[in-house]
């Protein structure tokens, strides 16, 4: 009677063992898309807070800014390519901020001003599971001009 009882309970515990599995997975592709936005959203604030000319292309998914590098203004440019946020550095390279990107929304359209909000908003996808991350910032240095 004893066994019996027991080889029921294992029954039933081992017939839930891969559900819980399949939800680790889940949850850990749903984590590692979010820490990929996440990273790739505090970049992208980092290097727009401190821009001196902001310019927006939502129909291309581009987003082209300048900073300050020795006295000079720099181009830089984020877009996407295959599945990759990229970022385009003054140098002619480009380095990945993340992948497995479903989207890239950018508002409002055109060349901000000072005082106007760049509202972001980052898709990713990771092992089927969809995250999506939005941010806003407001460039400190838009006012002064880029001489």
């Amino acid at each position: 009677m004893t066994t019996a009882l027991l080889v029921l309970v294992l029954a039933v515990v081992l017939s839930f063992v891969p559900q819980g599995g399949q939800s680790w997975n889940q949850n850990a592709a749903r984590s590692e898309g979010q820490q990929h936005a996440r990273i790739a959203m505090e970049e992208l604030v980092h290097e727009l807070l401190y821009a001196y000319r902001l310019e927006v292309n939502p129909a291309g998914r581009t987003l082209t800014y300048y900073k300050k590098k020795n006295g000079y203004l720099r181009r830089y440019r984020v877009y996407i390519l295959a599945q990759q946020l990229l970022l385009d550095l003054p140098e002619g390279t480009s380095v990945p901020l993340a992948s497995g990107i479903e989207g890239f929304v950018l508002a409002p359209a055109g060349e901000l001003r000072a005082g106007d909000v760049l509202k972001m908003t980052l898709r990713v996808r990771a092992q089927e599971q969809s995250v999506q991350v939005r941010c806003a910032v407001v460039a400190k240095n838009l006012a002064t001009g880029g001489s």
